[in-house]
């Protein structure tokens, strides 16, 4: 909807790369391409935007023909992709017709707002990855003197540093300190042979053993919460909090000084100690948009680099100063093995979900972007500590952090994509948490024994249905109700061998048409564990011809007759099978 005052037209440049070409993808785009094209109605997640900087003088004609070089410059913004014989394919135009919208509006003392308004109508609608230009443009101006400009990009060709190489050079071609004829830049076609090089083919392998090892012992759901009112048949709501707090930057002043780690890495050790201290959970394994940027050639890349890295932190350190040493190195290790086969890589979480009977899903994320922070975002104008709330869309992570600043004021966002699971309480909790963690840690070193105490962290509290079970938290009712949805006769779980390394779960059932071995058992388990954050599969399958009169007496179940018992987690579905 245009305002009252405002004309729109749209503009189609010209522009002319240096070659027109075709080759495989990245790896970065082809895990791009899969999560994207997994997206349903809900294209959200698969844009990304930026308001530009525009010196002030900046006409119509130049800031277009900025937007033109910065095409022309990079191939990925000519990219469209297809199905190819042996997978899919990236195709470089050379010759394209850029569209510009040019909105005539009235400057405003605050441009910020016309700028997201500008860019909410880019995003009205997805890419067609194999028609469209992957970026949306749109300059604001009165008269001949442009005031505002925005993009916004597929994820296939761009991420969050892509866009602020691009800006950089925007307003550098603006202001004269770069120009359109430096040298060529690393383009996605050249990633995508470096990648297949015998170099290239050893980091992907040794990123796939860091995965796995790390997939082997994170913990079943990073918060582990009692599930008493959750409904898993209700639609999940989205909640998001900021919190605001300039005491936090105070003392991260302190922190990084003692220390000499950087204000992230403080950041990060304080969130790990708040869910091992509310979880019981020593093991933190948390996703991250890596910082796989590694080497000068991808200094100025600008294409879809991101992919995960997944941070695993033992929180069993002797004190907070080492929890963040360890944090550094374990972000450091999660970034080097950040280059990975997506397909591979999801073919090692399907083989270890179904051995460890738990999905491997992304439920914990940490996202830094205070070393890129959006231009636009808010001044600080109080010193009291605050929480923002707000509704976002197209967000499934149970916790998804995204430390926005911690300069002047620390901002740590907390989105959750289930407020089901996990309330305003909770997420408050964690929050605040967090600051007084940072607060503590600021009047010098603390053993992180002490840490909870003096912080005022109280973990979960579990009565006797949880129950500690390969690293995790494990609600036993939670259990039986996967079991009673997932089998379609009598069936009941119990925990035995339970001990400092974990407990054992057992299920004995009542076998059918369906269900006849173990195996059948199993899978039909795991399918119905993705909104149990608290369950796990059993360890082993017993089956009965009938059920005891009293199914809750594991008692009354061993007296019967076995027809097949086992892990199910055998490969031929009839290979446990027994008398």
């Amino acid at each position: 909807m245009t305002a009252p005052s405002e004309t729109v037209r749209t503009i189609r440049l010209r522009v002319d790369g240096d070659r027109e070409a075709q080759g495989p993808l990245t790896l970065g785009q082809a895990n791009a391409l899969q999560w994207i094209s997994a997206l349903t109605d809900d294209h959200f997640l698969g844009l990304v935007q930026w308001i530009f900087k525009v010196p002030a003088g900046t006409t119509l004609e130049r800031a277009c023909a900025a937007l033109s070089a910065l095409v022309r410059r990079y191939e990925s913004l000519r990219t469209t992709y297809h199905d190819g014989p042996d997978g899919p394919v990236q195709r470089v135009a050379r010759t394209v017709y850029l569209p510009i919208e040019i909105h005539q509006r009235p400057a405003q003392p605050d441009g910020t707002t016309l700028s997201r308004e500008l860019i909410a109508q880019l995003r009205a609608h997805p890419f067609d990855l194999a028609k469209d230009l992957p970026l949306r443009l749109a300059v604001a101006a009165e008269g001949d003197l442009v005031h505002a400009v925005v993009a916004v990009y597929s994820h296939m060709a761009a991420d969050y540093v892509s866009m602020t190489v691009l800006a950089e050079r925007f307003t550098g071609l603006l202001t004269g300190t770069v120009t359109d004829g430096d040298a060529p830049p690393h383009q996605p076609l050249d990633r995508a042979d470096r990648e297949r090089s015998p170099k290239g083919l050893r980091q992907a392998d040794a990123a796939l053993r860091y995965w796995s090892g790390i997939l082997r012992r994170r913990p079943r759901c990073v918060l582990p919460r009692p599930t008493t009112g959750v409904e898993p048949s209700t639609t999940p709501t989205p909640r998001s909090a900021d919190l605001h707090s300039s005491r936090v930057a105070a003392a991260l002043d302190r922190i990084t000084a003692r220390t000499g780690a950087s204000r992230a890495m403080a950041v990060l050790a304080a969130l790990a100690a708040v869910l091992a201290l509310r979880t019981g959970q020593r093991h933190v394994a948390l996703y991250s948009p890596a910082a796989n940027r590694l080497g000068v050639p991808l200094r100025d890349y600008v294409g879809t680099v991101s992919q995960d890295g997944l941070i695993s932190l033992d929180v069993d350190q002797p004190d907070y100063d080492a929890l963040v040493r360890h944090a550094g190195t374990a972000l450091l290790r999660a970034n080097r093995n950040s280059v990975f086969d997506a397909e591979a890589l999801q073919r090692a979480h399907d083989r270890i979900a179904h051995e460890r009977g738990m999905p491997m899903v992304r439920d914990g994320v940490f996202n830094n972007i205070s070393g890129n922070a959006p231009p636009d975002l808010p001044t600080v104008a109080t010193t009291e500590t605050f929480i923002d709330w707000w509704t976002p869309t197209g967000f499934t992570n149970l916790l998804l952090f995204h430390l926005v600043r911690t300069e002047q004021a620390l901002i740590l966002e907390l989105i959750t994509g289930d407020n089901r699971y996990l309330p305003d309480a909770e997420m408050e909790a964690l929050l605040l948490g967090t600051e007084r963690v940072l607060a503590v840690a600021a009047t010098g070193n603390v053993a992180l024994d002490d840490l909870g105490a003096l912080a005022g962290i109280d973990p979960i509290p579990r009565d006797g249905d949880w129950h500690f079970v390969d690293h995790s938290w494990i609600q036993l009712s939670e259990v039986n109700r996967v079991l009673r949805a997932a089998l379609p006769g009598p069936a009941r779980a119990f925990v035995t061998d339970e001990g400092p390394e974990g407990a054992t779960i057992v299920a004995h059932l009542a076998a059918g048409a369906e269900i006849t071995d173990p195996a059948r058992a199993h899978l039909a388990c795991l399918r119905r564990l993705v909104d149990s954050p608290t369950a796990i599969t059993p360890h082993r399958y017993v089956l009965h011809r009938d059920a005891p009169a009293d199914p809750t007496d594991p008692q009354a179940w061993r007296e019967l007759a076995v027809l097949a018992e086992g892990d199910g987690r055998a490969t031929d579905a009839g290979s446990e099978a027994g008398t």
